[in-house]
């Protein structure tokens, strides 16, 4: 039985009055076993509402399609009524709707005394009014979402009392469903929304699953408010793709604002736009209109680009960064950050931008959040670009260092962690705060007690710190702690023998080593990890004093661990590049590349980048062959 249904069961059955206290261990609150309790957090849910969504609403509202609903007005007019005459009488004697005409009643006393719904004294008030909710109108159901407003705010989703009427709401709505149209669906949906119980609630899901199902047939402004929930919610029915098609041949209607809504659905749905002529349209839209969009609407279209395009193959971001650069005096700092961020995803460099954010974040330090550095320090590391703004960098180090930031990163641990990683894409490795994020209290307060569950960041700050700090008192992980998380964050290497699909750059390291293994023979090519926080293996050669060809078949170290070059002879590592291994452009590597780069020649390495594009361009496998030579004697020319 569903956690709805077995809470449904317990308060209509003969054991509703057998109560029995549950202590929920997060919160320390006693509650009854009659109002059954998932323990998850998914279920515990704090009672606000974010800027952003609010935001998205009035835009829905100004343009007449949305019910209209007040966050702050909660209709606490005055009651001539007293709490004792209203709990004194018999209500399991009075009629349906004259309980539903008491509640909001009830609920402008106990806002005006400040009681709570989770009072046990409106237990057996609320034990009636769920049991007739049966009997509602729809008008009387919609009157009792709103009578819900006329009580204080609950801290909590699943307070008890707020969650029996919530959950009988929900039940009756599930019921009567498949006799609503398309506007009633979304009328009550818009009611859960009202009460913050959207993302813990069945019903929103199976109105979009079905509204998804029926995409074709509903207007633009219906598809706009159930993109706005898909959003809301943060998950995706799993027909999405159906507002995808419709809203794109439907595009012409929309303005830059309800794109802006549609756009926070796809991205907060986790759900890229698949068709790329949609997001030309969305990128030209944004263009016309660049300087009249408000910056909570350009960080949700920015958002859902960076989330879309993955790979340029034309202008188009640049373009539209050129035209969002006189945008960024003006802008927040969040936006500026999300500004910055469109160009990472295609390796897209537009340095009037990144120097004019740096200027405007370096003025306001102080109004940025631990996740804005962190992401700051990902879009100039992965763009492999220091601004000419010269003191950005340290005075991301000073706000990451000063004691007024303590809170935030012990909440915000693992953006901290990460932002100190981001700032090695650069080479700008700090010791005090590498010490820090490696020290096992703050590893265990951030990410727990078991190093499985440690990202990524951490085996990277590590690797930096084995390879660049090996005299210092910073205290990496131990050896089997790395190789766990090594065998966690690598991919496992190529191999023809084994029949699977393999991607781009898959296919690119087995042409190399087979070009290279034909050419200096059996068991003198090898492919390895010798970073394991990078997560692609690199072909491994190795040439003598003169020259020629070693072999490697039994020298490679592939346990998960750091290893440096055996022996004095000449150690060479070939990285495979990625499609987006250069800055679109140039022949600059992107950060994740050249920080590999550099630390492989750090250990020992003799070490260069295959750029894929120019190996497609060598049309015969000689050609193939004498460019990854030219590679090898560059590398160890530039060793």
């Amino acid at each position: 039985m569903g956690f709805y249904k077995l809470l449904r069961h317990l308060l209509h059955s003969n054991y509703r009055n057998q109560v029995k206290n549950v202590v929920d261990k997060r919160n320390n609150v006693i509650f009854s076993q009659r109002r059954y309790l998932y323990s998850s957090s998914k279920f515990c849910v704090k009672m606000h509402m974010e800027h952003e969504y609010n935001y998205a609403y009035s835009i829905m509202e100004n343009k007449g399609y949305a019910l209209k609903i007040n966050f702050d007005d909660k209709m606490r007019s005055s009651s001539v009524h007293s709490l004792q005459d209203l709990l004194s009488q018999n209500w399991s004697q009075e009629k349906p709707k004259k309980i539903f005409e008491t509640f909001p009643l009830l609920g402008q006393v106990c806002s005006e005394q400040n009681l709570c719904i989770s009072n046990k004294i409106f237990d057996d008030f609320i034990d009636n009014l769920t049991d007739n909710l049966a009997d509602a109108s729809d008008e009387e159901l919609k009157s009792v979402f709103y009578s819900l407003l006329n009580w204080p705010q609950v801290k909590y989703n699943r307070t008890r009392n707020f969650i029996e009427v919530w959950v009988a709401l929900e039940d009756e709505c599930l019921k009567r469903l498949k006799h609503w149209t398309y506007d009633e669906m979304l009328m009550f949906v818009t009611l859960f929304y009202m009460l913050n119980i959207i993302r813990v609630s069945d019903f929103p899901h199976k109105c979009l699953l079905r509204l998804a199902s029926k995409a074709k047939h509903l207007t633009p402004a219906q598809l706009v408010q159930c993109m706005f929930f898909i959003g809301v919610r943060k998950y995706s029915p799993d027909n999405v793709h159906n507002f995808e098609v419709c809203i794109s041949e439907n595009f012409d209607k929309f303005t830059i604002d309800e794109l802006a809504i549609i756009s926070m659905g796809f991205f907060k749905g986790k759900t890229p736009i698949r068709n790329i002529n949609f997001v030309e349209n969305i990128i030209n839209k944004m263009k016309e209109n660049s300087s009249q969009i408000h910056e909570i609407s350009l960080i949700a279209l920015l958002s859902i680009i960076h989330y879309s395009v993955k790979y340029g193959t034309d202008d188009t971001i640049y373009n539209l960064l050129d035209k969002l650069h006189s945008e960024i005096p003006r802008l927040s700092v969040l936006c500026n950050v999300h500004l910055g961020l469109l160009g990472t995803s295609t390796s897209t460099l537009h340095k009037g931008c990144l120097n004019a954010i740096a200027d405007k974040i370096n003025a306001s330090m102080s109004e940025a959040r631990i996740k804005d550095l962190e992401r700051l320090a990902l879009i100039f590391g992965t763009l492999n670009y220091k601004p000419n703004c010269k003191d950005l960098f340290s005075n991301i180090i000073k706000e990451f260092k000063k004691p007024e930031r303590e809170p935030e990163i012990n909440y915000h641990g693992r953006s901290f962690a990460c932002g100190i990683a981001n700032l090695g894409l650069l080479g700008l490795y700090d010791q005090e705060l590498i010490k820090k994020v490696l020290d096992p209290i703050f590893l265990e307060k951030t990410y727990g007690k078991y190093c499985v569950t440690y990202g990524r960041e951490i085996l990277t700050l590590h690797n930096i710190a084995t390879i660049f700090f090996k005299d210092s008192n910073i205290s990496p992980l131990s050896d089997k702690e790395a190789v766990l998380l090594a065998k966690k964050y690598t991919y496992f290497l190529p191999d023809e023998k084994f029949q699977k699909k393999f991607n781009t750059i898959e296919r690119i390291f087995l042409d190399v080593f087979d070009i290279l293994n034909e050419s200096r023979g059996s068991g003198y090519v090898t492919g390895g990890h010798v970073i394991s926080h990078h997560p692609r293996g690199d072909i491994i050669l190795c040439n003598d004093s003169k020259g020629s060809a070693v072999s490697v078949r039994d020298a490679i170290n592939n346990n998960g661990l750091l290893w440096s070059p055996p022996d004095s002879k000449t150690w060479i590592v070939l990285v495979i590049g990625g499609r987006n291994c250069l800055i679109r452009n140039t022949n600059i590597p992107s950060g994740q590349y050249s920080s590999k780069i550099r630390e492989l020649k750090t250990l020992g390495f003799c070490a260069e980048l295959v750029i894929p594009e120019i190996l497609a361009r060598c049309e015969t496998n000689d050609a193939k062959l004498q460019y990854l030579n030219d590679l090898i004697n560059k590398a160890v020319k530039n060793k």
